[in-house]
């Protein structure tokens, strides 16, 4: 239990950051994402590019804010 509440008070989603980054394909038009415990998402192009622009603006201001 005190894991769990650990878990959610580091990243607030009950797990722990991942370090490895997922896998990216292309398959039949569409962008697919793999990432730990078989997490899969297919999206289409357009929402690939928008999440990546989400993810590359939101991990920049995250590692602005890491100490060192």
């Amino acid at each position: 239990m005190e894991d769990d509440m650990n878990d959610r008070a580091a990243g607030g989603h009950g797990q722990r950051p991942q370090t490895k980054p997922g896998s990216v394909s292309l398959e039949d038009g569409q962008v697919m994402l793999d990432g730990p415990d078989g997490v899969a998402v297919a999206m289409t192009p357009e929402a690939a590019l928008e999440t990546g622009r989400r993810l590359i603006d939101v991990a920049e201001r995250a590692g602005a804010r890491r100490p060192g």
